[in-house]
């Protein structure tokens, strides 16, 4: 049975610790831990794997996704605003300049001169955030061609006259012309309509890439030497599907264009189309090759027959993998062994009409990248429609105009992700320059596995300077630029227009040439603002390249974060369960600001760390922890005032629940009095009065003695039929214990007067008391049986307590104190020793002191204690007759002094028959 208990102890306590504040600490850290690693799981995921996750651990991604962008604007806020690169400036079409110069879209001719004249001060690079996706023709040209075409047959001279009229009203050869002229500077730009909202399987690039092949990727992606995309996980890149696909496409679009002349044109051949008809005939076409790709291969192939079965076959032998199989596995094998490229690709490019594009070698994107929020907060640095090397990735217009600019070369590795072998990933990003031999590299370029980079915002609109297209027109070799300065005495960056001379500003810089005039630029919502002209997000971009400042991820953030939740939660916990609510608080900001700080040193030195997470951690434990701690502590509370409430006085129960860690309900040793107090022939007085009579005088005794124990710090342990019983010192400690208890043992005596008044009064009993006091350790707690408990005091001291206010009835006093506590007391209240007594129980002598008064008493009494001191002396040294004498003068100051009385009584006694030998002066009582 006692194993059981112990047992059974135990089980409690472990059970209770389970209910503990830290022990709800460490469950919510490893919760948030788990979120974290879920959240670093799901993002090394591309997002077709990402889509077979379940909805759970998909929206618990996003929602720390959501956190973290808000976070990243947050500290970029913070940061404030930095030194933009210095190679980089926007060519603005902004509203003066269209005031000046007349509405937009331009002429091609003025286009053609802000080329001629970037080149002549020195551009290094100019990135077209315009695309001129449609011939410009003048009026004059059609009314010459309509003349021409009336006119017949003219003569050779006025033929010639009319050609060169004709090439007068052709502006886009102007522009064709100066572009082929600076080609080496120049990057025209160009967009995606749509993106493949049909998610194509990975095998069905090869489809794709056939299909962009023969649209426009040879016109778009000319030369590949300043940008290389190395699949090394493409088992099948070799296999020659153009041909067989070149047969289809051809059989598609002959069965595309009948359809389209018959039902849309209503045109007899191609020949009779208009040029615009013709362009419009041409993207159909060029859609219904697109979207073929997804029944390529499927039951809905319209192609599948004998012929093109025994084509793939053929093809599909080419490959070592596949070999040696039917035409069927070989083609389920196919499928299965491709695997997707994270990039996310698009379907139709819109790009610069033909003139212009032959004109040039660069193209490059201005595709802006949103996050879900709207917000553009990273870059795509390039794109993809298909997967052939050289002519299915696209780089975005600042890549582009970066290597144009530099000489460099990009070169992207896709390879196996060693994590997730199951799908590709972007191994490496590097920056070569391939002027040096051996070729050096300048850095790696740190893009996510879609190919984007966060954006390093300088801070708001103008940080990058603007020239606006205007100043090239003013004929003057100065120009008025805008651009963001720093000012030492404000201490920010402020916009300003100053006046420089075009060679100096224009020479060594790359511009991104596009508008900013209201009505006219597209909108973006950035970190810094939400009207932020979208060239200039391309732009910073471009900043970054040059300076090698984007933002990245550490590449072990993972193992770090993860560890760093763990240990820091568990501190976190531990100093927040300990502390109370302003410390706790104060221990939370405190976090929260390390956080911050620390979020901050990772900013400048180029990293963007998921802060989010410890502050998601600080935040959920400070508020969870928080309401624990409110409901416990007021359950605890309502727990300790029904406890003592009925023990102690309502001060005390306050002072108990301002911190209720003062006290221990389970027992402690600690320094106390106790204090006891009890009616002398209680018994005979309650022989003489009904059971409702008796109840009454108890009732109008103890209540005003409580009040006086209360009023004294007191707690009032227990009644015991006349008897009351109380403790100083405890539940909540004060050195000086003793004092109270004795200040309230003279306050029940002159209590006790006014009673005996008023019961005689009333013709009710007299009554009167004894008290005994006793200073020492003690065990103090919440003591008794499972079913019933009870606040109290026990230990030999308590017992001594006991005998003492029994002693009273001896000595014919009313208020007897054990040594101990004279020894507290005795140099602010008057007492005289009493006696050395053996108390039933106790072999060591105890001195007792009778309790006098506070501070000193009258003369007379004074003159009393002084010769009963002297008595009490000579008593102890057996010199009884001198004692004697003493005593009776003590008893002339007091007639009826108790003590003395009995003092004389004993001298006389001792003359008659001196006591033995061994007589040491002590009393033993011989009862209770």
């Amino acid at each position: 049975m006692v194993q059981f208990g112990g047992m059974k102890k135990k089980a409690s306590r472990i059970l209770e610790s389970l209910k503990s504040p830290i022990f709800v600490g460490v469950l919510l850290t490893l919760m948030i831990a788990a979120t974290a690693l879920n959240y670093y799981e799901v993002k090394s995921l591309v997002e077709g794997e990402r889509a077979g996750l379940s909805s759970f651990r998909h929206q618990l991604f996003q929602m720390v996704e959501w956190m973290s962008l808000k976070n990243m604007d947050g500290r970029l806020l913070l940061r404030g605003e930095i030194q933009p690169a210095p190679e980089a400036a926007l060519l603005t079409i902004d509203d003066r300049s269209i005031e000046e110069i007349g509405r937009w879209p331009w002429s091609r001719e003025k286009i053609a001169f802000v080329v001629e004249e970037m080149s002549k001060y020195g551009a290094k690079a100019i990135g077209f955030d315009i695309v001129f996706s449609e011939p410009q023709i003048d009026p004059s040209f059609e009314t010459l061609s309509r003349i021409e075409a009336k006119a017949g047959a003219l003569s050779p001279q006025l033929q010639q006259i009319l050609n060169e009229e004709k090439k007068r009203g052709h502006p886009d050869a102007v522009l064709a012309k100066a572009l082929a002229a600076h080609k080496d500077k120049v990057v025209l730009g160009a967009f995606n309509e749509e993106s493949n909202e049909s998610k194509l399987s990975p095998y069905q690039d090869y489809c794709r890439n056939e299909a962009f092949q023969r649209a426009n990727a040879e016109k778009f992606m000319k030369l590949n030497t300043t940008f290389i995309v190395n699949d090394e996980a493409d088992p099948f890149v070799d296999l020659p599907f153009s041909d067989l696909f070149a047969a289809i496409f051809s059989d598609l679009e002959a069965r595309t264009a009948t359809e389209i002349l018959k039902n849309e044109f209503n045109k007899p051949n191609l020949e009779s189309l208009t040029e615009i008809e013709k362009r419009q005939l041409n993207f159909i076409q060029e859609s219904k090759n697109m979207e073929y790709c997804q029944d390529w291969l499927t039951p809905q192939d319209p192609y599948w027959n004998q012929s093109t079965q025994e084509a793939y076959a053929q093809i599909f032998s080419q490959s070592k993998d596949l070999k040696g199989y039917p035409l069927e596995r070989q083609i389920a094998y196919f499928k299965g062994m491709v695997k997707p490229l994270p990039i996310a690709q698009h379907q139709r490019w819109t790009i610069n009409t033909d003139e212009m594009q032959d004109s040039v070698d660069f193209t490059g994107s201005f595709n802006a990248e949103q996050d879900a929020d709207g917000t553009i907060r990273r870059a795509s640095l390039f794109f993809r429609t298909g997967n052939r090397m050289g002519t299915s990735f696209i780089p975005s217009l600042a890549l582009q105009t970066y290597l144009l600019a530099t000489g460099y070369r990009a070169d992207v590795e896709i390879n196996l992700d060693p994590k997730h072998p199951e799908q590709k990933t972007i191994r490496s990003f590097k920056i070569i320059d391939p002027t040096k031999d051996p070729e050096v590299e300048i850095g790696q370029i740190p893009v996510d596995e879609q190919g984007r980079v966060i954006i390093n915002y300088a801070g708001g609109r103008n940080m990058y300077p603007y020239l606006p297209a205007k100043e090239l027109f003013n004929g003057k070799d100065t120009a008025n630029i805008i651009q963001s300065e720093f000012i030492p005495e404000i201490n920010r960056w402020q916009s300003v227009e100053k006046t420089v001379k075009k060679a100096d500003f224009i020479s060594g810089k790359s511009f991104i040439f596009g508008a900013t005039a209201i009505g006219v630029y597209d909108l973006r919502v950035t970190p810094f603002e939400k009207n932020y002209p979208g060239p200039e997000t391309h732009v910073t971009a471009l900043g970054n390249l040059f300076q090698q400042n984007f933002l990245k991820s550490h590449p072990s953030e993972e193992p770090w974060m993860l560890l760093g939740l763990l240990v820091f939660g568990l501190l976190l916990s531990y100093a927040i369960a300990e502390t109370t609510a302003i410390p706790g608080f104060l221990i939370t900001i405190g976090s929260f600001i390390g956080v911050g700080v620390l979020d901050q040193i990772f900013l400048r030195s180029g990293y963007i760390a998921t802060m989010v997470l410890p502050g998601f951690l600080i935040l959920t434990l400070y508020v969870f922890l928080f309401f624990y701690k409110y409901l416990t502590e007021e359950r605890k509370k309502k727990h300790l005032r029904t406890t003592f409430s009925k023990y102690v006085s309502p001060a005390i129960v306050d002072e108990i629940l301002k911190d209720p860690e003062n006290i221990e309900l389970g027992g402690k040793k600690q320094r106390m009095t106790v204090f006891f107090s009890d009616v002398r022939g209680f018994t005979t007085i309650s022989e003489k009065l009904d059971p409702q009579a008796l109840s009454d005088l108890l009732t109008r005794y103890l209540t005003p003695m409580t009040e006086i124990v209360f009023a004294n710090k007191g707690t009032l342990d227990k009644y015991m039929g006349d008897a009351m019983m109380a403790f100083f010192g405890a539940p909540i400690f004060f050195p000086d214990h003793a004092k109270y208890a004795c200040r309230t043992a003279l306050q029940n005596l002159a209590k006790l007067r006014e009673l005996q008044k008023e019961f005689a009064a009333l013709n009710l009993p007299h009554i009167d008391i004894g008290i005994g006091l006793n200073s020492a350790e003690m065990s103090v707690g919440n003591m008794g049986s499972d079913i019933v408990r009870n606040y109290t005091v026990m230990g030999d001291a308590v017992n001594l307590g006991s005998r003492l206010e029994g002693i009273t009835k001896e000595y014919g006093v009313r208020i007897v104190l054990s040594e101990f506590t004279y020894g507290d007391v005795k140099e602010e209240f008057t007492c005289r020793e009493l006696d050395w007594v053996k108390v039933k129980g106790k072999n060591e002598p105890v001195r007792i002191f009778e309790l006098i008064s506070e501070g000193k008493p009258e003369e007379k009494i004074n003159n009393m204690l002084a010769h009963f001191s002297q008595g009490f002396i000579l008593y102890h040294e057996r010199k009884f007759r001198e004692a004697l004498e003493a005593f009776r003068l003590a008893l002339a100051q007091l007639p009826g002094d108790p003590p003395s009385e009995l003092y004389v009584e004993r001298c006389e006694e001792y003359l008659k028959a001196p006591p033995d030998a061994n007589w040491d002066g002590v009393y033993t009582m011989k009862t209770k």
